[in-house]
Formats: C-alpha cells, structure tokens, sequence
C-alpha cells in the first residue's frame, strides 16, 4: 500500500507542474519539507481538500476513508481529462478506460515534460490497485463515472474469444485432415486391391 501511495503521489506529482502559494492550510508544509514538492502539485490539481478546520493534517498516516477519496479525486480527474478530450460518457453506466487511454490521458497532461514508459507503467499500476482495492466502496459513489478495472475483466474476455476461435480453426483442420487420412487409406486399400500397387 505504501508503494502505491507513493506511486500516486507520483502521479499527481506529474499532472502539473505550476506552483501555487500555499495560504490555503494553516499546516501546510514548508518548502524545506521533503514532501512539499508533491504536496503543492497534489494540491494544484484539486486533489487535496483538507479539513473543514483550514488543516491537512499531513502528520497523521491517511485512513482508509482519505485514501477512498483521493482515489475518487484521480478518477474524477482522468474522468475530466476524458471529457475534455471530447469523448461522450455512457450514460447507463461506468466508462472503462483501458491502459493505453490511462497513459496517453497521463501524458496530455505532462504536454511539457518527457514521461518514461517506466513512470507511466507505475502509474497505471498504481491507480489500477488502488482502485481494486477500493472498488467498493468507489462503486457506491455516484460522482465516479470511470473505472479502469471493467476493462481488465473485457480483455480478459476478448482474449479467451480470440482463443476459443484459434482452438476451433484447429479442430476443423484436424477435422480435414482426419478425412484426407480416411481417403488416402480407402485409396491405398483400392490400389493394391485392384492391382495399382506394383
């Protein structure tokens, strides 16, 4: 879970690079903080709320209602990505993005920056487990119109179509070749019946 928490990190980090003066949380951290870096883009890109007492509380480990919601907010934000883009939402139920929509979704957003295959790799990773492992409660929630889990389950399906059609082909070739071995017995046994075989 760490690993993801900082793979996401990660990501926010990477959504935007503009810097934004901190006056919006009494604790915020200072820039000498290792964490403030990320805390600003987190921040920049709607992704951190604090709490209602003008805090973000950024001494305490996150609960697993914070982390829900923070998965949300990635969602909502690839959700806007995706509707700037121009792409219609369905409108009886989740839209699944696939793995290459999540990066190529990512990297429009780093339009200024060079982005590894790597870091794109961890951030798919990382969204896809937090969402796995929040999934239901992210499925209660009315305001997340996205899932990229839905799409593993597709795949998954369209592989086993592409499988189940390759089986078939092989089993009308063996089919055929079943019958050109019955052919070629029946005219063996006519040829040295009827004298054809030297």
């Amino acid at each position: 879970m760490k690993k993801t928490l900082i793979v996401l990190l990660t990501f926010a980090m990477l959504l935007s690079t503009v810097s934004v003066a901190m006056g919006g949380f009494e604790d915020a951290p200072k820039a000498s903080h290792w964490a403030y870096d990320n805390f600003t883009l987190l921040y920049n890109v709607g992704l951190l709320k604090g709490y209602p007492d003008g805090t973000f509380k950024g001494e305490r480990y996150a609960t697993r209602y914070e982390m829900v919601e923070l998965t949300a907010r990635v969602l909502q934000y690839l959700e806007g990505r995706l509707l700037e883009s121009g792409t219609v939402l369905p409108s009886d139920g989740k839209a699944a993005l696939n793995e290459a929509k999540v990066k190529e979704l990512v990297r429009q957003s780093l339009s200024e920056e060079t982005v590894s295959q790597a870091e794109l790799d961890d951030v798919y990773t990382a969204i896809q487990e937090l969402e796995n492992e929040f999934k239901d409660e992210l499925a209660k929630r009315s305001d997340v119109n996205i899932t990229t889990l839905e799409n593993r389950v597709a795949s998954l399906e369209t592989r086993m179509d592409e499988q189940d059609a390759q089986v078939e082909a092989l089993n009308q070739n063996v089919k055929k070749g079943k019958t050109l071995s019955i052919v070629g017995i029946i005219l063996g046994v006519a040829g040295i019946v009827f004298g054809f075989v030297p």
